[in-house]
């Protein structure tokens, strides 16, 4: 599988940007299909499966890449089958310090004075 060259010193004349671009279609989190959604652009084929590929690996959900043509050429179920990821869905308990909520910690007492009173 090709990947977009990242590095700009090795550019070469054969990704001069032609104007076309390619659509994905992502969220944070799964909505129905009528709401709106998230959507990155990118300059090429390789370039969209590599912004799909990361937006998989941060626990996003990728519903589509569209061509430039803006017909869709992988739906969620294809790009999930050719980048071998899937959106992390599990939920997590909220972490907690290792003694418990910090409202059932005590409080600290009001420290003695100490030393030398002035005026005295």
């Amino acid at each position: 599988m090709q990947f977009a060259n990242k590095n700009w010193h090795q550019l070469s004349t054969r990704q001069a940007d032609a104007g076309e671009r390619w659509t994905i279609s992502w969220d944070t989190k799964r909505r129905a299909e009528g709401d709106s959604r998230n959507t990155a652009v990118e300059k090429s084929e390789s370039a969209a499966l590599d912004r799909a590929r990361h937006l998989l690996r941060m626990g996003f959900i990728v519903y589509e890449i569209s061509e430039p043509k803006g017909t869709v050429f992988l739906a969620e179920s294809a790009i999930i089958q050719r980048l071998g990821l899937s959106p992390k869905t599990e939920k997590r308990e909220p972490r907690l310090p290792p003694d418990g909520p910090l409202s059932a910690r005590p409080r600290p007492t009001a420290l003695p004075k100490t030393g030398s009173q002035h005026g005295t």
